[in-house]
């Protein structure tokens, strides 16, 4: 009996439970997923008509919903399944309901479609228009410590960025300036997208519309690649064509009188030049780094005791050059050494009759 025992647990351990296929692929590849607070805390969560759909259009998980006990779902249709499936894991505590904190839009504005806020919903059973939070968490990847490994990396980077190389510190800043001019560059791109459909069709043509939106993530910011709005919707009104034109002329005038009015071309370099100049100097980039600074002190001092060295010696050739050479003597008998002491003399005297002067005054005034 024992060993009976033993062996139905052996199995039970053994058989894997088809809904644990099912729950790790649709926490992997299933519904699209957001993030909202709840509670205070940030949850992850989606939709319920985004489960519907993917059930419709993934072929994996179809081969894993024919797997379930098809006595646990109802239904002959796709639809009634995904519904039935749906009720199936909130019973097992996979995810439960939420509904929006904010139901009525604000004024001038629609409701979005993943709400930043969620409450809990009293009606637990499975509908394709509620929300749906995520209970069943993913075991952590080894992307994960390596993603929290580089982050600490990073930051110890920030910190020793002061002490980087020069070189080091201008590839940085150049590659942010890089950065930055290409996001310039796609936004006059876009806008530009944007007034060329919206002038010729009247239609609203976003490139990326999620760039620069709050409510998304990092990887949703570039999800769609495009939108476009009024182009299946009745109930969008275009601009008429005349008003379309008359914007039109008025930008075009606006781009004419900036290039009659635009600054020279070396005017212009001049002044990109002046403010790389600017910047560098602000970010103290500007100047030589310290070991050329030092290579050139180092070579500046061994040129200096160069040239003293050189003069030291001439100063000993001219002196041997003068011991070895016998006085001039002039045709009236004088001698041009006693010459030179006799005013050395007479200049000596000058300067102590002008120091007892100045201490004569010095005296009248105490």
């Amino acid at each position: 009996m024992r060993a009976n025992a033993k062996s139905d647990v052996k199995t039970k351990k053994a058989v894997h439970d088809p809904w644990d296929d099912m729950v790790i692929h649709l926490r992997k590849k299933g519904p699209e997923v957001r993030d909202a607070v709840f509670e205070g805390h940030r949850v992850d969560f989606f939709r319920g008509k985004d489960l519907v759909a993917h059930m419709k259009t993934c072929k994996e998980a179809r081969e894993l919903m024919e797997k379930l006990p098809q006595d646990k779902l109802k239904g002959t249709n796709l639809d009634d399944q995904s519904d039935s499936l749906g009720h199936n894991l909130l019973r097992r505590g996979v995810f439960f309901r939420a509904e929006r904190s904010q139901k009525t839009p604000k004024p001038g504005k629609k409701l979005l479609k993943y709400p930043k806020r969620l409450d809990l919903s009293r009606d637990n059973t499975f509908d394709a228009e509620g929300f749906y939070i995520w209970r069943f968490v993913l075991p952590t990847s080894v992307w994960m410590y390596v993603g929290s490994a580089g982050v600490v990396v990073l930051t110890i980077a920030c910190c020793l960025f002061p002490l980087a190389p020069h070189w080091a510190k201008l590839t940085v800043l150049y590659l942010c300036l890089t950065l930055l001019g290409l996001i310039f560059f796609f936004c006059i791109v876009r806008a530009m997208v944007f007034g060329a459909v919206w002038v010729l069709f009247g239609k609203h043509l976003w490139v990326l519309p999620n760039l620069f939106s709050d409510d998304v993530g990092l990887v949703e910011a570039f999800q769609p690649w495009y939108e476009f709005e009024g182009a299946d919707d009745p109930n969008f009104k275009a601009p008429s064509f005349w008003s379309r034109m008359l914007a039109a002329a008025a930008i075009t005038a606006s781009f004419y009188g900036l290039y009659t009015y635009s600054p020279e071309t070396d005017e212009m370099a001049a002044k990109a030049h002046q403010a790389h100049k600017s910047i560098l100097e602000m970010l103290d980039l500007y100047q030589v780094p310290k070991q050329l600074a030092g290579s050139n002190e180092t070579l500046s001092s061994n040129l200096t005791n160069a040239t003293g060295l050189n003069e030291t010696a001439g100063e000993i050739l001219y002196s041997s050059n003068e011991t070895s050479v016998p006085p001039v003597v002039e045709t009236d008998g004088e001698v041009d050494g006693l010459e030179v002491e006799e005013e050395e003399a007479e200049a000596a005297e000058e300067d102590e009759e002008e120091a007892e002067g100045v201490e004569e005054v010095n005296k009248e005034e105490l």
